[in-house]
This record gives structure tokens, sequence and C-alpha cells, in this order.
């Protein structure tokens, strides 16, 4: 929904002024404004936590027409509160991304800056990680300046995590970079310039300058993103509680304010969350496909999305096999997906070859499952 410049900016600084208290009082961040930007610019940073579009606004005192994933287009009256307050660009996760980059250069052309998380995802382990390579013939093609900016502050509040930690959270203003600059460079060099500007892994930033994330419950919600256990290998089977995190197998582990892992006896495989789900990444590469193990929940139901609404299609168990994705009597072969992401901490959403997209959900709305295991599983299926 089109408004005013001067509507945007008014939005823009009740949100800012609304923010500014909550940001302090949560996390340790600079919120000072960025440089002077220009009048019109694509942006672009990497994805640490689920608040970091909301910070980056606010320091760049401009107002960013911020790519948001479907899910937010769907929800109803809040939805339509959402679009007509900040008028977001859909991209479907999981979905074609052709139809994101045009809205993107027509919102360019015609109506001002716009920012984009290239990850497409939040970090799980606190490193970047790859962005399509179609992001530098857009920035190129744009004819706007391209401004970078660096996102760091994973372990203030993770995304497999339920509770913020009072730590540091830096947002800054890598490069600004102009079009004529831009024309002369070939897209790959572009990718390469982005890359660099916005790398990030949090527990090399830690190892060279740590800091403290004290809070609550530090452990909770790890079952998101590390479904594997070392000990046992099996997959799920894992509860979190406090600051533990244990197996049924017996294998336990202690997360502590500093973001890294101490065993209850014994030393710990993995010191990090990073280093963790690289093992897990490692191992399920190094398995046979006939030997993965097969991921399933029950009492799941399939919802496609059309037109931002929620079409109920099946309901029964969700399952990941050699022989694809199937829920109850609708059966997806690998070969008809054309992409699987996870949105939230752990909600599968995906497409399919004829542009169809889709969603999965816990029958009973309160109750989460744990979804990365099926993109982790179908990643290695695919790879």
């Amino acid at each position: 929904m089109k408004h005013s410049i001067r509507f945007n900016e008014n939005v823009r600084r009740v949100v800012s002024f609304i923010l500014r208290p909550w940001l302090k009082k949560g996390f340790l961040f600079d919120d000072s404004a960025f440089p002077p930007l220009p009048e019109r610019f694509l942006l672009v940073a990497n994805h640490v936590i689920n608040f970091d579009p909301l910070m980056v606004t606010h320091k760049s005192r401009r107002f960013i027409h911020f790519v948001a994933t479907e899910h937010l287009f769907s929800l109803g009256w809040i939805s339509k509160l959402i679009i007509w307050l900040i008028d977001p660009i859909p991209r479907a996760q999981g979905g074609n991304a052709a139809a994101t980059v045009m809205d993107i250069l027509r919102k360019l052309k015609n109506e001002g800056s716009v920012g984009l998380c290239v990850e497409g995802n939040c970090t799980w382990d606190g490193v970047t990680a790859p962005f399509p390579p179609a992001t530098g013939k857009m920035a190129r093609s744009a004819g706007v300046p391209l401004v970078t900016v660096h996102v760091s502050g994973y372990l203030a509040r993770p995304r497999w995590a339920f509770t913020r930690r009072k730590g540091p959270v830096e947002i800054r203003l890598a490069g600004i970079y102009q079009p004529e600059e831009l024309k002369k460079m070939k897209p790959e060099e572009i990718n390469a310039l982005i890359a660099r500007d916005l790398f990030e892994d949090a527990y090399a930033t830690q190892e060279k300058n740590p800091h403290p994330y004290p809070g609550k419950r530090l452990a909770e919600g790890l079952e998101f993103a590390l479904p594997l256990c070392p000990r046992c290998h099996g997959l799920d089977r894992f509860q979190s509680r406090d600051d533990r995190y244990r197996c049924a197998c017996g294998f336990s582990v202690q997360y502590d304010q500093w973001g890294y892992f101490t065993a209850e006896e014994g030393e710990t495989p993995f010191r990090s969350v990073r280093d963790w789900d690289a093992w897990q990444k490692a191992y399920l590469a190094s398995l046979a496909l006939e030997d993965l193990p097969v991921a399933e929940d029950e009492e799941m139901q399939l919802l496609q999305i059309q037109e931002h609404k929620r079409i109920p299609l099946a309901a029964g168990t969700l399952r990941l096999d050699a022989g694809g994705l199937s829920l109850g009597e609708k059966h997806f072969a690998f070969e008809e997906i054309a992409e699987l992401a996870i949105r939230y901490k752990g909600v599968v959403s995906f497409s399919d070859k004829d542009g169809r997209f889709y969603e999965i959900l816990k029958k009973k709305k309160k109750i989460r499952y744990h979804g990365r295991k099926y993109l982790l599983l179908y990643e290695r299926r695919m790879n």
C-alpha cells in the first residue's frame, strides 16, 4: 500500500520512539544513527536475531521497505495493519524469488529504499549463510546506491532460544557503493563484496572479544537447532530445561552465559552450537541415502497458502523418508519440491514445482514441533 513519504517517516519515528526503551532494556545496543545515507538505496544485511531489521531501521533514521516472508501476509487483521503501516515486500519462504526481485526493483524506482536480509533466514549457528547468486545482478540493476550493514550479537537471542540474554548487539554500517561503481563490476564481484561486508561468525567474535550473555533458561529451545545426538546418533530425542540439554540416551550438556557447552560428565565433543551444527551436517553427509534416519511427527496439518490465506489440505502424520515428504493422504516426491525452508523456530514451509506454496503446522497450534530435522534431511538428500 503506497503512502506519502511524510506518512512513512512518521511511522518510522513512532516505531523508533516505542522501540528505543525496549532495546536499551533488553540489549547492550548503541542506537546512535548511521552516518547520512543516500536519498534512496538498496540495503543488504546479514540476519542474526529476529529483531535486527527493526534495529537497522532504527539506526538508519530512514523508512525502509523490508522484504518479509509470506507468513507475515496471512495473519488476518494483523497482516492488514502491518501492510498498511510498513508496506513490506512479500517473499515466499521456500518459494520462487523471481517475483520478489521485480517487486524490489519497482519499489526502488517508484517509492523508496528497500532492505533485504540476503540469507533469507535468521542464522541457526551464528555464522552468515550463503545468499542467492542473483543478489549481485539485482544490486547492479537497481540503479541506486548499495548500502551494506553488518550485524553481530547472535548470542543475545539465538534463533532457537525462548529467552533474551543481556549482551551486546552491534549494527554497523559497512559500506556505501554508488551505482556508477556497481556498473563497472561483474555480479560475481558484487556478491564477493557483499559477502565480505556481511560475514559474521559469532563464536569467532566471542573468542576475539569475550562478553557474557546472562539470562534465564539459557538452553531451552536447543531442540530446534540441534536435533542429532553425538552419542547415540538418535534424531529428535533431546529435552532442554533451564541451562541443560539432555538426550534420552543419557548424553547431557550445560549451556553457559558465554554461549559455550560444558559436559556434566567428562568432556563435551562440541564447545559451541556452531561446531555441533557442523558435525550433524557432516554426519548426515557421511551416511548413504538408504541409511539416513526417518523424521516423523504425529497430529500435523498441511496448509496451502493462496492469496495470503491458509487453506487446509490434509491432516495426519508428517513423515520424511526415502520416498519423499508425506502428510496424511498427501505425498510429495523430492523432485516435486522446488524449495523447502523453516520459518520461526521450526515450521516447515515449501513450494512445489508448479509454484504452489505450503506450510505444515501442529493440529494443536500451541504445540511446537522441531521442523529443522526435516530441512537437514531434505538438504542431505538433495545435495
